[in-house]
C-alpha cells in the first residue's frame, strides 16, 4: 500500500465514521426524535466506542501494510517493529535456558533482521476487545509511534466515559444517558480520531517507522 493509497484509505475510513457520528448529532440538535431520545442516546454511546476501536484497528493495520510495501529491512526499522517481526524467537527462547539453544536463537534473530520487513497487522495490533487508554498506549508504542499529550489528557474520558458507557450498554445494563452526554462522547471521539489519523499520516509521510528517518 503506497503512500497515496494509504492516505486515501485513511481519509475514507475517517470520513465514513465521522459522517455516521455526525448524523446522531444532527438528530439531537433538530430534536425531531425526542420520543426516542433515550434509545438514540444509548445507541450513540455504542457507536462512539465502535468507531473509536474500529478506526484505531483499521488505521493501524493500514499503517503496517504501508510499511510492508516499503521493502525495507527489519534492521532499518524502530525496535518495536523489529520485535513484531522476530517475536516468535522470543517465545522459543523463553522455553529454554540452554546456552547452545539460545545462541542458535540469537543467530536466527540476526538473520531475520536482515530480511525485508513484512508482517500481518494483527501481530502488532491487539485492542483486546476493550480499547482502554492502557491498551491504546501499548498499541501506539508498539507501532513505533510517540504517545501524544493529546492522548494522555484524555485517559479519564477513554476509560471513565467511552469504554465504561459502551460496556454498560453492551452488557445489558439499563443505564440511561442524556442527549448531551451522548453528544459529548461523539464530539470527543471525532477529535481523537482526527488526532490519530493525523499522526498516522505524518508518520507515513515522514517515514517515522525508520530507526533513522
Amino acid at each position: 500500500m503506497d503512500l497515496e493509497k494509504f492516505s486515501d484509505k485513511i481519509q475514507r475510513e475517517l470520513s465514513l465514521r465521522k459522517l455516521e457520528m455526525s448524523r446522531f448529532s444532527i438528530l439531537f440538535q433538530e430534536g425531531h426524535d425526542k420520543p426516542h431520545s433515550e434509545l438514540l442516546s444509548r445507541a450513540a454511546i455504542l457507536f462512539s466506542y465502535a468507531h473509536w476501536e474500529g478506526f484505531v484497528k483499521t488505521g493501524s493495520a493500514c499503517y503496517i501494510r504501508h510499511i510492508n510495501s516499503q521493502n525495507v529491512s527489519v534492521a532499518q526499522l524502530k525496535y518495536p517493529l523489529q520485535a513484531a517481526f522476530i517475536s516468535s524467537h522470543f517465545r522459543n527462547a523463553s522455553q529454554s535456558t540452554k546456552v547452545l539453544f539460545l545462541g542458535d536463537v540469537l543467530s536466527e534473530m540476526d538473520k531475520d533482521r536482515r530480511a525485508v520487513f513484512s508482517v500481518q497487522p494483527d501481530k502488532c495490533i491487539d485492542t483486546e476487545s476493550n480499547l482502554s487508554s492502557r491498551t491504546f498506549k501499548s498499541l501506539v508504542l508498539g507501532l513505533g509511534l510517540s504517545y501524544l499529550v493529546e492522548y494522555e489528557t484524555r485517559h479519564a474520558f477513554i476509560d471513565g466515559q467511552l469504554l465504561l458507557g459502551r460496556n454498560q450498554v453492551a452488557h445489558g445494563e439499563l443505564v440511561k444517558f442524556t442527549m448531551g452526554e451522548a453528544e459529548e462522547r461523539l464530539v470527543a471521539v471525532r477529535d481523537l480520531l482526527d488526532v490519530y489519523s493525523d499522526q498516522l499520516m505524518d508518520a507515513a509521510r515522514g517515514r517515522d517507522y525508520m530507526a533513522i528517518p
